[in-house]
């Protein structure tokens, strides 16, 4: 027998996550540091090399030349709820489908992963389309 799912929009589901995953952000960690501290979502820090989100976050790796991956960590964190308090946005994932600075936000996430962070986040089976 198999468990009907609800059909939603993929702008509904992302505002499911959005808010479900704006709650676990505070006033010092961005949606990438607490998606990398608890291995949800996108995995977010975790899942870049060092050199990687050197690379991709260039600006404040260069004035930053000896800083450690969790220094560093912190300065990108601190950035990003600066630039979500500037444009008015909830999380990382609406800056950076904007802007692009260290990930494609929303934009890199097909339906068929919507659906599954749903599942995984909110333990709601749902079908995007």
């Amino acid at each position: 027998m198999e468990v009907s799912s609800e059909h939603l929009s993929r702008p509904q589901a992302i505002a499911l996550l959005r808010e479900k995953l704006a709650a676990m952000t505070d006033e010092s960690h961005c949606l990438c540091a607490v998606a990398a501290q608890k291995g949800i979502f996108c995995r977010g820090f975790e899942r870049l090399s060092d050199g990687e989100l050197r690379k991709r976050f260039w600006w404040i790796a260069r004035k930053r030349p000896q800083a450690s991956r969790a220094q560093l960590e912190e300065a990108i964190s601190l950035y990003h709820l600066g630039r979500e308090e500037i444009r008015g946005e909830a999380i990382c994932c609406d800056v950076e489908t904007r802007e692009h600075a260290g990930c494609d936000g929303w934009n890199q996430f097909d339906n068929s992963a919507l659906e599954k962070f749903v599942l995984e986040i909110l333990g709601r089976r749902i079908s995007v389309g």
